[in-house]
Protein backbone atom coordinates (compact mmCIF):
# COMPACT_ATOMS: atom_id res chain seq x y z
CA UNK A 1 0.00 0.00 0.00
CA UNK A 2 1.39 3.43 -0.91
CA UNK A 3 2.12 5.96 1.82
CA UNK A 4 -0.90 8.12 0.95
CA UNK A 5 -3.22 5.12 1.15
CA UNK A 6 -1.68 4.20 4.49
CA UNK A 7 -2.31 7.70 5.80
CA UNK A 8 -5.89 7.74 4.53
CA UNK A 9 -6.58 4.31 6.01
CA UNK A 10 -5.20 5.46 9.36
CA UNK A 11 -7.57 8.44 9.45
CA UNK A 12 -10.51 6.19 8.63
CA UNK A 13 -9.51 3.79 11.41
CA UNK A 14 -9.22 6.69 13.88
CA UNK A 15 -12.73 7.80 13.01
CA UNK A 16 -14.02 4.25 13.31
CA UNK A 17 -12.50 3.94 16.79
CA UNK A 18 -14.28 7.14 17.84
CA UNK A 19 -17.58 5.71 16.63
CA UNK A 20 -18.24 8.34 13.97
CA UNK A 21 -17.21 6.65 10.73
CA UNK A 22 -19.64 7.68 7.99
CA UNK A 23 -21.06 5.27 5.42
CA UNK A 24 -23.82 5.30 2.83
CA UNK A 25 -26.99 3.32 3.38
CA UNK A 26 -30.36 2.90 1.73
CA UNK A 27 -33.09 4.10 4.06
CA UNK A 28 -35.29 1.22 5.10
CA UNK A 29 -39.07 1.52 5.23
CA UNK A 30 -39.08 3.09 8.67
CA UNK A 31 -41.43 5.88 9.73
CA UNK A 32 -39.81 9.11 8.58
CA UNK A 33 -38.60 11.28 11.45
CA UNK A 34 -35.32 11.92 9.67
CA UNK A 35 -35.70 13.77 6.36
CA UNK A 36 -35.99 17.50 5.70
CA UNK A 37 -39.17 16.88 3.68
CA UNK A 38 -41.13 18.85 6.28
CA UNK A 39 -44.30 19.33 4.19
CA UNK A 40 -44.20 16.01 2.34
CA UNK A 41 -43.87 17.68 -1.06
CA UNK A 42 -41.24 15.20 -2.28
CA UNK A 43 -44.02 12.60 -2.16
CA UNK A 44 -45.97 14.37 -4.88
CA UNK A 45 -45.86 12.70 -8.27
CA UNK A 46 -43.17 14.03 -10.55
CA UNK A 47 -44.05 16.00 -13.65
CA UNK A 48 -44.99 13.35 -16.21
CA UNK A 49 -44.13 15.02 -19.48
CA UNK A 50 -40.56 15.31 -20.67
CA UNK A 51 -39.68 18.44 -22.59
CA UNK A 52 -38.45 17.38 -26.00
CA UNK A 53 -36.57 20.61 -26.69
CA UNK A 54 -32.90 19.90 -26.21
CA UNK A 55 -31.65 21.65 -23.10
CA UNK A 56 -29.09 20.67 -20.50
CA UNK A 57 -25.65 19.17 -20.65
CA UNK A 58 -24.12 22.61 -20.46
CA UNK A 59 -23.53 25.48 -18.09
CA UNK A 60 -25.93 28.40 -17.90
CA UNK A 61 -23.50 30.66 -19.78
CA UNK A 62 -23.11 28.24 -22.71
CA UNK A 63 -26.43 26.68 -23.67
CA UNK A 64 -27.96 25.74 -20.32
CA UNK A 65 -30.25 28.75 -19.94
CA UNK A 66 -33.81 28.54 -21.22
CA UNK A 67 -36.64 31.04 -20.99
CA UNK A 68 -38.06 28.87 -18.20
CA UNK A 69 -34.92 29.48 -16.13
CA UNK A 70 -35.18 33.24 -16.61
CA UNK A 71 -38.93 33.39 -15.99
CA UNK A 72 -38.60 31.31 -12.82
CA UNK A 73 -35.82 33.51 -11.45
CA UNK A 74 -37.92 36.60 -12.10
CA UNK A 75 -40.91 35.05 -10.30
CA UNK A 76 -38.73 33.95 -7.37
CA UNK A 77 -37.40 37.50 -6.94
CA UNK A 78 -40.95 38.84 -6.92
CA UNK A 79 -42.21 36.18 -4.50
CA UNK A 80 -39.48 36.86 -1.95
CA UNK A 81 -39.40 40.68 -2.35
CA UNK A 82 -35.92 41.05 -3.82
CA UNK A 83 -34.81 42.71 -7.02
CA UNK A 84 -33.10 39.61 -8.40
CA UNK A 85 -32.71 35.84 -8.00
CA UNK A 86 -30.23 33.31 -9.34
CA UNK A 87 -30.81 29.55 -9.32
CA UNK A 88 -28.02 27.22 -8.19
CA UNK A 89 -27.98 23.42 -8.33
CA UNK A 90 -28.05 23.04 -4.53
CA UNK A 91 -27.96 25.01 -1.32
CA UNK A 92 -24.33 23.99 -0.89
CA UNK A 93 -23.45 25.39 -4.31
CA UNK A 94 -25.41 28.58 -3.62
CA UNK A 95 -23.51 29.28 -0.40
CA UNK A 96 -20.13 28.41 -1.87
CA UNK A 97 -20.91 30.50 -4.93
CA UNK A 98 -22.12 33.53 -2.99
CA UNK A 99 -19.45 33.76 -0.31
CA UNK A 100 -16.45 32.77 -2.42
CA UNK A 101 -17.19 35.50 -4.99
CA UNK A 102 -18.49 38.20 -2.62
CA UNK A 103 -15.45 37.86 -0.37
CA UNK A 104 -13.22 40.57 -1.83
CA UNK A 105 -9.92 41.41 -0.15
CA UNK A 106 -11.26 44.36 1.88
CA UNK A 107 -14.41 42.52 3.08
CA UNK A 108 -14.97 41.05 6.56
CA UNK A 109 -17.44 38.25 7.24
CA UNK A 110 -18.73 37.62 10.77
CA UNK A 111 -20.52 34.28 10.93
CA UNK A 112 -22.27 32.25 13.59
CA UNK A 113 -20.00 29.47 14.83
CA UNK A 114 -22.71 26.88 14.06
CA UNK A 115 -23.27 28.01 10.49
CA UNK A 116 -23.56 25.25 7.91
CA UNK A 117 -20.43 23.72 6.36
CA UNK A 118 -21.36 25.19 2.96
CA UNK A 119 -21.12 28.71 4.42
CA UNK A 120 -17.76 28.00 6.01
CA UNK A 121 -16.43 26.39 2.83
CA UNK A 122 -17.53 29.38 0.75
CA UNK A 123 -15.76 31.72 3.18
CA UNK A 124 -12.58 29.64 3.00
CA UNK A 125 -12.61 29.97 -0.80
CA UNK A 126 -12.87 33.76 -0.65
CA UNK A 127 -10.21 36.45 -0.30
CA UNK A 128 -12.03 38.03 2.66
CA UNK A 129 -11.25 37.81 6.33
CA UNK A 130 -13.81 35.82 8.31
CA UNK A 131 -14.39 35.45 12.04
CA UNK A 132 -16.93 33.38 13.97
CA UNK A 133 -18.98 34.63 16.90
CA UNK A 134 -20.51 32.52 19.65
CA UNK A 135 -23.78 30.89 18.66
CA UNK A 136 -26.68 33.37 18.80
CA UNK A 137 -24.60 35.52 21.16
CA UNK A 138 -25.36 39.19 20.56
CA UNK A 139 -22.63 40.43 22.90
CA UNK A 140 -19.95 38.49 21.08
CA UNK A 141 -21.28 39.66 17.72
CA UNK A 142 -21.21 43.29 18.90
CA UNK A 143 -17.63 42.82 20.10
CA UNK A 144 -16.60 41.92 16.57
CA UNK A 145 -18.72 44.64 14.98
CA UNK A 146 -16.92 47.22 17.12
CA UNK A 147 -13.56 45.74 16.17
CA UNK A 148 -14.25 46.03 12.44
CA UNK A 149 -16.08 49.36 12.38
CA UNK A 150 -15.26 51.09 9.09
CA UNK A 151 -14.84 47.86 7.13
CA UNK A 152 -17.26 46.44 4.59
CA UNK A 153 -18.78 43.91 6.99
CA UNK A 154 -21.29 41.13 6.45
CA UNK A 155 -22.97 39.18 9.25
CA UNK A 156 -23.94 35.66 8.17
CA UNK A 157 -26.57 33.61 9.99
CA UNK A 158 -29.08 30.85 9.38
CA UNK A 159 -32.71 31.59 10.15
CA UNK A 160 -33.04 28.09 11.67
CA UNK A 161 -30.01 26.02 12.59
CA UNK A 162 -30.18 22.49 11.26
CA UNK A 163 -28.73 20.57 14.22
CA UNK A 164 -29.86 22.38 17.36
CA UNK A 165 -33.16 23.42 15.81
CA UNK A 166 -33.04 26.98 17.18
CA UNK A 167 -33.71 30.27 15.42
CA UNK A 168 -31.35 33.19 14.97
CA UNK A 169 -32.41 36.31 16.94
CA UNK A 170 -32.84 38.20 13.68
CA UNK A 171 -34.75 41.17 15.08
CA UNK A 172 -32.01 41.91 17.61
CA UNK A 173 -29.27 41.25 15.07
CA UNK A 174 -30.97 43.65 12.66
CA UNK A 175 -30.88 46.46 15.24
CA UNK A 176 -27.18 45.84 15.86
CA UNK A 177 -26.33 45.94 12.18
CA UNK A 178 -28.15 49.22 11.64
CA UNK A 179 -26.15 50.66 14.53
CA UNK A 180 -22.81 49.49 13.10
CA UNK A 181 -23.64 49.93 9.39
CA UNK A 182 -23.10 46.26 8.52
CA UNK A 183 -24.96 44.03 6.04
CA UNK A 184 -26.97 40.89 6.81
CA UNK A 185 -27.01 37.61 4.88
CA UNK A 186 -29.57 34.98 5.92
CA UNK A 187 -29.59 31.34 4.87
CA UNK A 188 -33.24 30.23 4.97
CA UNK A 189 -32.52 26.61 4.05
CA UNK A 190 -34.67 25.21 6.85
CA UNK A 191 -37.39 27.89 6.92
CA UNK A 192 -38.17 28.35 3.23
CA UNK A 193 -41.70 27.08 2.63
CA UNK A 194 -42.54 26.73 6.33
CA UNK A 195 -43.42 30.30 7.25
CA UNK A 196 -46.07 32.06 5.20
CA UNK A 197 -45.50 32.56 1.51
CA UNK A 198 -42.36 34.68 1.58
CA UNK A 199 -40.09 33.14 4.19
CA UNK A 200 -39.06 33.65 7.78
CA UNK A 201 -37.72 37.20 7.42
CA UNK A 202 -41.13 38.41 6.26
CA UNK A 203 -42.90 36.21 8.83
CA UNK A 204 -41.17 38.03 11.71
CA UNK A 205 -41.43 41.37 9.86
CA UNK A 206 -37.70 41.98 9.92
CA UNK A 207 -37.32 45.76 9.37
CA UNK A 208 -33.80 45.42 7.94
CA UNK A 209 -33.75 44.18 4.36
CA UNK A 210 -31.06 41.48 4.12
CA UNK A 211 -28.27 42.05 1.63
CA UNK A 212 -28.94 38.51 0.42
CA UNK A 213 -31.00 35.46 1.32
CA UNK A 214 -30.53 31.84 0.30
CA UNK A 215 -33.66 29.75 -0.24
CA UNK A 216 -33.21 26.00 -0.64
CA UNK A 217 -35.74 23.98 -2.63
CA UNK A 218 -34.64 20.48 -1.56
CA UNK A 219 -36.08 20.58 1.96
CA UNK A 220 -39.60 21.82 2.73
CA UNK A 221 -40.30 22.39 -0.96
CA UNK A 222 -39.46 18.78 -1.82
CA UNK A 223 -37.68 19.65 -5.06
CA UNK A 224 -34.00 20.35 -5.83
CA UNK A 225 -31.73 23.34 -6.22
CA UNK A 226 -31.62 26.69 -4.45
CA UNK A 227 -31.54 30.38 -5.22
CA UNK A 228 -29.70 33.46 -4.04
CA UNK A 229 -31.92 36.51 -3.61
CA UNK A 230 -30.34 39.95 -3.71
CA UNK A 231 -30.05 43.14 -5.74
CA UNK A 232 -29.73 43.11 -9.52
CA UNK A 233 -26.09 44.23 -9.21
CA UNK A 234 -25.25 41.29 -6.92
CA UNK A 235 -26.99 38.81 -9.23
CA UNK A 236 -25.08 40.15 -12.24
CA UNK A 237 -21.87 39.95 -10.20
CA UNK A 238 -22.51 36.29 -9.36
CA UNK A 239 -23.20 35.47 -13.01
CA UNK A 240 -19.78 36.90 -13.84
CA UNK A 241 -17.67 35.83 -10.86
CA UNK A 242 -19.31 32.90 -9.04
CA UNK A 243 -17.33 29.86 -10.12
CA UNK A 244 -19.80 27.26 -8.70
CA UNK A 245 -22.43 28.88 -10.93
CA UNK A 246 -20.31 29.50 -14.02
CA UNK A 247 -18.71 26.07 -14.25
CA UNK A 248 -21.67 23.83 -13.36
CA UNK A 249 -24.07 22.09 -15.73
CA UNK A 250 -27.47 23.78 -15.47
CA UNK A 251 -30.53 22.25 -13.90
CA UNK A 252 -32.72 20.77 -16.64
CA UNK A 253 -35.91 22.48 -17.78
CA UNK A 254 -37.97 19.77 -16.10
CA UNK A 255 -36.16 20.35 -12.80
CA UNK A 256 -36.90 24.07 -13.06
CA UNK A 257 -40.54 23.27 -13.88
CA UNK A 258 -40.68 21.30 -10.65
CA UNK A 259 -39.39 24.36 -8.79
CA UNK A 260 -42.07 26.46 -10.46
CA UNK A 261 -44.76 23.99 -9.49
CA UNK A 262 -43.80 23.45 -5.86
CA UNK A 263 -42.30 26.80 -4.88
CA UNK A 264 -44.34 29.26 -6.92
CA UNK A 265 -47.72 27.63 -7.54
CA UNK A 266 -48.60 25.23 -4.72
CA UNK A 267 -50.68 26.50 -1.81
CA UNK A 268 -48.92 25.31 1.33
CA UNK A 269 -51.06 26.77 4.12
CA UNK A 270 -52.82 23.53 5.13
CA UNK A 271 -49.53 21.61 5.26
CA UNK A 272 -47.88 24.40 7.26
CA UNK A 273 -50.73 24.37 9.79
CA UNK A 274 -50.56 20.58 10.15
CA UNK A 275 -46.81 20.71 10.70
CA UNK A 276 -47.19 23.33 13.43
CA UNK A 277 -49.81 21.14 15.12
CA UNK A 278 -47.45 18.16 15.05
CA UNK A 279 -44.60 20.21 16.48
CA UNK A 280 -46.78 21.42 19.35
CA UNK A 281 -48.04 17.87 19.99
CA UNK A 282 -44.49 16.47 20.06
CA UNK A 283 -43.30 19.18 22.46
CA UNK A 284 -46.14 18.50 24.84
CA UNK A 285 -45.42 14.77 24.84
CA UNK A 286 -41.64 15.26 25.15
CA UNK A 287 -41.68 17.94 27.86
CA UNK A 288 -39.74 15.75 30.30
CA UNK A 289 -36.91 15.14 27.82
CA UNK A 290 -33.69 17.09 27.25
CA UNK A 291 -34.80 18.78 24.05
CA UNK A 292 -32.42 21.59 23.05
CA UNK A 293 -34.51 22.97 20.16
CA UNK A 294 -36.92 25.87 19.88
CA UNK A 295 -40.51 24.88 20.57
CA UNK A 296 -41.64 26.13 17.15
CA UNK A 297 -38.96 24.32 15.14
CA UNK A 298 -39.60 21.27 12.93
CA UNK A 299 -36.17 20.09 14.07
CA UNK A 300 -36.26 18.68 17.60
CA UNK A 301 -32.92 17.47 18.92
CA UNK A 302 -32.59 15.26 21.98
CA UNK A 303 -29.22 15.76 23.67
CA UNK A 304 -27.37 12.47 24.23
CA UNK A 305 -23.67 13.21 24.91
CA UNK A 306 -20.96 10.93 23.48
CA UNK A 307 -20.93 9.33 20.07
CA UNK A 308 -21.37 5.86 21.53
CA UNK A 309 -24.52 6.68 23.48
CA UNK A 310 -26.11 8.62 20.61
CA UNK A 311 -25.30 5.89 18.08
CA UNK A 312 -26.72 3.18 20.36
CA UNK A 313 -29.93 5.15 20.79
CA UNK A 314 -30.19 5.65 17.03
CA UNK A 315 -29.79 1.94 16.30
CA UNK A 316 -32.34 0.98 18.97
CA UNK A 317 -34.98 3.32 17.57
CA UNK A 318 -34.28 2.35 13.95
CA UNK A 319 -34.57 -1.32 14.85
CA UNK A 320 -38.09 -0.61 16.08
CA UNK A 321 -39.19 0.95 12.80
CA UNK A 322 -38.47 4.66 13.19
CA UNK A 323 -36.05 6.47 10.91
CA UNK A 324 -34.12 8.93 13.07
CA UNK A 325 -30.54 10.11 12.87
CA UNK A 326 -27.80 10.52 15.46
CA UNK A 327 -25.65 13.61 14.98
CA UNK A 328 -22.13 12.89 16.15
CA UNK A 329 -18.91 14.81 16.72
CA UNK A 330 -17.07 16.21 14.82
CA UNK A 331 -20.24 17.42 13.06
CA UNK A 332 -21.16 18.84 16.48
CA UNK A 333 -18.76 19.65 19.35
CA UNK A 334 -18.03 16.83 21.77
CA UNK A 335 -20.72 16.77 24.42
CA UNK A 336 -23.38 18.10 22.01
CA UNK A 337 -24.15 14.76 20.33
CA UNK A 338 -27.87 14.25 19.86
CA UNK A 339 -30.71 12.41 18.20
CA UNK A 340 -32.08 14.76 15.55
CA UNK A 341 -35.82 14.35 15.01
CA UNK A 342 -37.47 15.95 11.99
CA UNK A 343 -41.21 16.42 12.22
CA UNK A 344 -43.43 16.54 9.15
CA UNK A 345 -46.95 17.51 8.21
CA UNK A 346 -47.65 13.86 7.26
CA UNK A 347 -46.62 12.31 10.60
CA UNK A 348 -49.63 11.10 12.57
CA UNK A 349 -50.19 11.61 16.29
CA UNK A 350 -50.02 7.82 16.71
CA UNK A 351 -46.57 7.78 15.07
CA UNK A 352 -45.43 10.59 17.35
CA UNK A 353 -46.75 8.72 20.40
CA UNK A 354 -44.91 5.58 19.34
CA UNK A 355 -41.69 7.54 18.77
CA UNK A 356 -41.94 9.11 22.23
CA UNK A 357 -42.26 5.61 23.72
CA UNK A 358 -39.03 4.61 21.96
CA UNK A 359 -37.22 7.71 23.22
Amino acid sequence: MSSIHTRLQKKLEERSQKGNLRSLRVNEAGIDFCSNDYLGLSRLEDIAEVDEQKIGGSSRLISGTSQIHLDTEKELATKYNHAGALIFNSGYAANCGLFSSLGLKDVVFLYDERAHASIKDGLRLSFAKSFSFLHNNLNDLERLLKKFTGHTTFVVVESLYSIDGDFAPLLQIGKLLEQYDAELIVDEAHTGGLFGDQGYCEEIQLPLTPFARIITFGKAYGSAGACVLSSKIVIDFLINFSRPFIYTTALSKNQVKDIQRKVLHLKLTDRQVKLKENIAYFREKAKEMTIISDKYSPIQSLLIPTNLAARQEELKIQKNGFDVKAILSPTVPEGRECIRISLHSFNTKLEIDQLIEQL
